[in-house]
């Protein structure tokens, strides 16, 4: 079905070619090619090339780094190991000191509460000793008031005044008649 006229077919749509057009266009096409495969496949395939040994390298380190994780890994759990085992050694020394701190700390406790209890009881004799002092001078005091009290309370009335100077004048004039050489104490009478 080939027509002459270049129709490749007829209807709704109209196809038709025009071949200065689609030469001229299969031209450009070529020469598109020619230097794509020219000058731009040889740069594309270098740089493939490179990074497809940057993909290699990246594959090897990769093997490399699971290898050191694996060797890391070990080195740790054996690292951990060895640090439990240092720190039951530790908690062991640890305990052992502990235990000998207390000792040392409940002797000295000891000594020491001994020694404040003879220095406590030594205070408490001599509290004991000066409050004993202490009573006894309030005590006497306490005496001299009360008698001094009664004393005011019996002389205090006029006829215990008259009384007690008569007494007195008594005394004395006792004092004068024998005077002779002996000597007697009058004893005041107040009482």
């Amino acid at each position: 079905m080939n027509h002459p006229s270049g129709v490749l077919a007829e209807g709704v749509y109209d196809i038709t070619i025009d071949w200065p057009v689609f030469l001229s266009q299969l031209f450009g096409f070529a020469v598109i090619v020619f230097v794509a495969v020219k000058w731009i496949v040889p740069p594309v395939k270098t740089l493939m090339a490179k990074s497809q040994e940057v993909v290699r390298k990246q594959l090897e380190e990769s093997e490399q780094a699971a290898v050191r994780l694996t060797e890391a890994k070990r080195a740790y759990d054996n690292a951990l190991a060895q640090a439990q085992a240092e720190l039951e050694v530790l908690r062991a020394d640890a305990k052992a000191d502990a235990e000998s701190i207390i000792a040392q700390m409940r002797e000295a406790a000891a000594a020491e509460v001994d020694r404040v209890r003879k220095q406590g009881r030594a205070q408490i004799l001599q509290l004991r000793r000066q409050m004993i002092r202490d009573l006894e001078t309030d005590l006497a005091a306490a005496m001299l008031e009360l008698t001094e009290e009664k004393v005011r309370n019996r002389v205090s009335t006029p006829q215990a005044k008259s009384d007690s100077i008569e007494r007195f004048l008594e005394d004395l004039e006792a004092l004068a008649n024998s005077g002779s050489g002996v000597q007697r104490q009058v004893q005041p009478r107040w009482n």
